[in-house]
């Protein structure tokens, strides 16, 4: 008896260690979680969204209705936040967290920003808290796209680029723009257009704003100019003038600036500059007797 009492014991500890013990196969999500930042210009934009995978479903049309409101993802609603105020999709959009919407169609969307962003997909969604709304037409992409994707892309030296929506082969662009350049420029027009500065250094400053933004050269080099007869012992305005007209193959032009330029890398014994310098004057030199 006491034999049998034993084994039923040892019986009912393995059941309980194998229930302990099992296995649990757990699937991945059909919708991963995604955040990314993206800087842009002076701005820092943030997206948080929910990716759905296609599954050998048909998307647009289907299980993405036309015409109708979208989470624009799955899950939670779309959260977008700007650190600053930016142009977005040709409007100003105020620093602070939105929800993304939009509504779907065959030939464009309607993009829709919203205030509130405590939402589960487009439950509880208020016309009333739109930011506001926009159109935006619609794009084949080149190849399929199994996950629903945002991205923030081809952004330019001027703090421009796309904030791109995209999903089997379908794909919408919205324009998205840092003010930055927009205060920049307005100080150039307001201290150097207008008032004419004699700052040297500001007007170095506007010349290599408008040489990264790819501006008007010319006016580059003319501010550059300026400034060497404002402060005629500042080896970097010369050296980047000889850079400019190297550029444009004006190359006696180029010579007398990469000359100048020498004779303050010597002064200041900035032996790295004298002879990437010395090595351009002989550049020039043979490019001008052709």
């Amino acid at each position: 008896m006491k034999h049998l009492i034993t084994l039923s014991l040892l019986f009912f500890c393995t059941i309980q260690v194998l229930a302990q013990d099992k296995i649990q196969i757990k699937t991945t999500s059909p919708s991963p979680a995604a955040s990314f930042e993206q800087e842009i210009g002076s701005a820092l934009v943030k997206v948080a969204y929910s990716r759905p995978l296609a599954r050998n479903r048909k998307i647009m049309g289907d299980l993405v209705p036309y015409n109708q409101l979208w989470r624009t993802g799955a899950s939670d609603c779309t959260t977008f936040t700007t650190d600053e105020d930016i142009v977005f999709g040709g409007t100003i959009l105020t620093k602070g967290s939105y929800s993304l919407f939009s509504i779907p169609g065959e030939k464009e969307w309607t993009i829709i920003v919203n205030n509130d962003t405590s939402l589960h997909g487009d439950s509880g969604y208020d016309q009333a808290k739109d930011v506001m709304r926009f159109t935006v037409p619609v794009q084949k992409t080149p190849h399929y796209y199994e996950t629903f994707t945002i991205e923030i892309n081809d952004i330019n030296s001027r703090g421009e680029g796309f904030l791109k929506i995209i999903w089997e082969h379908t794909m919408v662009q919205i324009p998205i723009k840092s003010t930055a350049d927009e205060r920049s420029m307005t100080l150039i027009q307001n201290h150097i257009l207008q008032n004419q500065t004699t700052d040297a250094n500001l007007l170095f400053q506007a010349a290599n704003y408008y040489i990264t933004t790819n501006r008007d050269k010319n006016q580059a080099i003319s501010w550059l100019v300026q400034a060497e007869k404002y402060d005629a012992q500042n080896f970097y305005y010369p050296n980047l003038r000889q850079k400019l007209l190297g550029e444009q193959k004006k190359y006696s032009e180029a010579l007398e600036a990469s000359k100048k330029a020498l004779a303050l890398a010597k002064e200041k014994n900035s032996k790295g500059a004298i002879k990437s310098l010395e090595e351009k004057i002989k550049e020039y030199e043979i490019l001008l007797k052709k």
